[in-house]
């Protein structure tokens, strides 16, 4: 679709002329097609400016909760799979374990279930997601709080923070880290996010927008500019991990109908989120797209 934008009041007026039958569009419509013929129609939409990042999780957890969560809980198991790996390496055997950003609690729900901690706290500014989450999750606290708040110090103290995909949705990570850092003390903080500023992947963003992505995502490291920003922000990096997820086929088909995409973007999909990263994990993590973990300690020196 084409538009022209006119700014005012922290949203864009658009009017877009939808090209393609079926396509989704991520906008909220206001009014209804002004278009005479119905081949072409004219929409008149309000585009708010300041969704961005965790925004957009917000939006999601109104709109499409039961969905969301569900596609969380395909993903929680290679995301807890790296919360256990860090700890069991280096004999970390935390009481409580305090996940911020938790969403729907599919990861924390996980941990839970792997027994990695004594005591468990789940904190979201979604008040939809932290409702599905008390349903589901028996002996978990679940909190509602913004953890972007500069105010934020929940805590007296915890033993591991878990940051899981959760700071590439932020506008100011290194901010929020070291808020961590400096309001709340905790003896490990675990930290995930996806890796999507390879070379493969900027080669690609050349022909597109990166920052008009359907999962809200602001920041795109690589593994090195990652580790820059936990360190600068008071961290020390103890270890870390990096990994490929390879999509199941349920998962993968059920986030296909989900997005309602045409034949052509389904065989892309099943092909970069399934297949290629089978047969080429190697060159795929290096060069197209992956998962970096890291634990670190607060350095308070």
């Amino acid at each position: 679709m084409s538009g022209v934008c006119r700014r005012g009041s922290g949203y864009t007026r658009l009017r877009l002329q939808v090209v393609e039958a079926g396509s989704r569009c991520p906008f909220l419509f206001e009014g209804h097609p002004l278009g005479s013929d119905g081949a072409n129609p004219v929409l008149l939409l309000w585009f708010n400016e300041s969704m961005l990042g965790k925004d957009i999780y917000l939006d999601k957890y109104r709109n499409e909760l039961e969905d969301e969560a569900r596609w969380l809980e395909y993903g929680a198991i290679c995301k807890a799979d790296s919360v256990e790996t860090l700890l069991r390496r280096h004999g970390i055997q935390p009481h409580t374990l305090l996940e911020l950003g938790s969403g729907t609690g599919a990861v924390i729900r996980e941990c839970q279930r792997r027994g990695l901690a004594k005591e468990y706290i789940a904190v979201d500014a979604s008040e939809d997601a932290i409702a599905w989450a008390k349903e589901r999750s028996p002996g978990i606290k679940c909190l509602v709080a913004d953890i972007t708040e500069p105010e934020l110090a929940l805590f007296p103290r915890v033993d591991v923070i878990v940051l899981s995909h959760v700071l590439e949705h932020l506008e100011n990570p290194g901010d929020f880290l070291a808020r961590l850092v400096a309001r709340m003390p905790f003896a490990w903080l675990i930290a995930e996010v996806p890796l999507e500023d390879l070379l493969a992947a900027r080669m690609k963003n050349l022909i597109r927008d990166r920052t008009k992505n359907r999962a809200g995502h602001v920041q795109f490291f690589t593994g090195q500019s990652f580790l820059r920003l936990v360190t600068s922000a008071g961290l020390d990096v103890v270890d870390s991990l990096r990994y490929v997820q390879v999509f199941g086929k349920e998962m993968l088909e059920s986030q296909i109908e989900r997005m309602r995409l045409p034949l052509g973007k389904r065989v892309v999909m099943r092909m970069t989120q399934r297949h290629l990263p089978r047969l080429l994990t190697p060159l795929w993590s290096r060069f197209y797209h992956a998962h970096f973990a890291v634990l670190c300690r607060a350095n308070r020196e």
